[in-house]
């Protein structure tokens, strides 16, 4: 296999993809330390911001020229970034569902995430959890503006500070909360908000890259093995387990009690297109532009690997 897979090689929600290279190249090929920055040669800010404790993350400039990927997972936030300069990046389907929530201090005079006006929420600002946050208070009939909202990187440092009671609520990718929820014990609380708790990490690619009949048959086989990963580890966790403590190189017993706050679910999700025209307005606020239409936002989505990998099986 030459195909040329990216992803950030410290989050969980990689486990399937970590298994699927392997076994489809026979053990030859690896992920790669990255994210969809790597689809269009962008610089490696994200990768620096996100980085945690892999010797892979630690290597990265923020400043480096990216290699180019061939296909890279990423949540679809980041996609959504690059996109605009990028209308030829295409999300191919959703490989791992990241069961998002905030965690909270009771101590805080929290119990609702109505209770979070006028408190001290930290998460890292511009991804998928900041946009978590945001839509959870939305849905609580709260606003970004009704919270103060603490920036902080990487994903452990928003973790130590409710711990050390700097804040009092946050938000951000396993397995930081369940390390926030450890250290908190039982004056933690989680906060789950039915409808906008699911957050796609999908896997993407390029118009160019698609076009390409060897590189597509590729992404066909990659994302057979992906569904068969995705069964696999559902039916035997451990296997899981075992490549993420060899990736991430965070605690065993971490990873454990964290891996039920995702769904390694390797298909298209129903309301993608929903989502990305609910999220563009979010970025686009950030961004100082127009919000896309949902016609141009359409024109992201290309399932068609999906379907031919799935016709297949």
């Amino acid at each position: 296999m030459d195909l040329q897979v990216y992803g950030m090689r410290n989050v969980m929600e990689l486990a399937t993809t970590l298994i699927a290279v392997d076994t489809l190249s026979g053990g030859k090929a690896t992920v790669q330390h990255g994210n969809v920055a790597h689809l269009v040669g962008g610089d490696a800010s994200m990768n620096a911001a996100a980085s945690i404790n892999t010797h892979e993350a630690k290597a990265i400039s923020a400043h480096a020229a990216l290699p180019l990927a061939d296909v890279a997972t990423n949540y679809d936030t980041q996609f959504l970034r690059y996109s605009v300069k990028r209308p030829d990046m295409r999300i191919l389907f959703c490989v791992t569902r990241g069961l998002y929530h905030i965690v909270a201090r009771r101590s805080a005079g929290i119990a609702s995430v109505k209770d979070l006006r006028g408190k001290r929420v930290a998460t890292l600002p511009r991804t998928s959890s900041a946009y978590h946050l945001f839509k959870a208070l939305e849905a609580n009939g709260l606003r970004e503006s009704d919270v103060e909202i603490v920036g902080l990187a990487p994903i452990f440092e928003i973790s130590k500070a409710i711990i050390e009671k700097r804040v009092d609520a946050v938000t951000i990718w396993e397995p930081a909360l369940q390390a926030a929820k450890d250290g908190l014990g039982a004056d933690a609380i989680e906060l789950k908000t039915p409808g906008v708790q699911s957050h796609y990490f999908n896997l993407n690619t390029t118009a160019e890259k698609l076009a390409d009949p060897h590189k597509r048959k590729q992404m066909v086989e990659l994302t057979r093995h992906l569904i068969r990963a995705s069964t696999l580890v559902k039916e035997q966790p451990r296997m899981a387990h075992d490549w993420l403590v060899k990736t991430t190189e965070y605690e065993r017993e971490l990873i454990e009690r964290a891996f039920h706050q995702h769904d390694y679910c390797a298909s298209i999700a129903p309301d993608q297109l929903d989502v990305l025209v609910d999220q563009d307005q979010w970025i686009a606020r950030e961004q100082g532009r127009a919000p896309r239409s949902r016609e141009a936002l359409s024109t992201l989505l290309d399932y068609s690997v999906y379907h031919e990998a799935v016709a297949g099986l």
